[in-house]
């Protein structure tokens, strides 16, 4: 978890939160300290996915006219299953996820996804919304 920390460049209050971020549907890892994972980290993706779309919006040019098409484009680069993939893997994230045995240590391009989508939403639970925001700046995800 440490190594994960440091890519992220983000020091958990609670490392639990990174460490159900870092469990992929399938995982052995059935709970976290305090709460129940049954489906990994499923729940944070969800919650990570809708902050990532809340950033890309309050980042969007103030322009009238292509405002909605701008930004639905901008929201499917940034956070589309390929870009995060990608950027699972040049990160090194993709090594710190705990995945399911049956693998054999393969991670598809949505597990990949997911676990950067729960690594914001971890920070986000840890932390709120600026850390969030600060994580994922620091991961250059919104560079293409």
């Amino acid at each position: 978890m440490s190594n994960a920390s440091a890519i992220i460049g983000y020091q958990f209050t609670n490392p639990a939160w990174l460490w159900e971020a870092l469990q992929a549907a399938g995982s052995p890892v059935l709970a976290v300290p305090q709460r129940r994972i049954r489906e990994g980290n499923k729940r944070l993706a969800g919650l990570g996915d809708r902050i990532l779309s809340m950033i890309i919006v309050k980042r969007a040019p103030r322009r009238t006219s292509a405002l909605v098409r701008d930004t639905n484009d901008r929201i499917q680069a940034y956070a589309s299953n390929e870009h995060l993939a990608r950027l699972c893997d040049s990160l090194g994230l993709t090594a710190c996820i705990n995945g399911n045995p049956s693998q054999q240590g393969m991670r598809s391009m949505r597990v990949k996804a997911a676990s950067v989508e729960a690594v914001i939403a971890a920070v986000f639970q840890d932390a709120g919304l600026e850390a969030a925001e600060e994580v994922i700046d620091n991961i250059g995800l919104m560079i293409v």
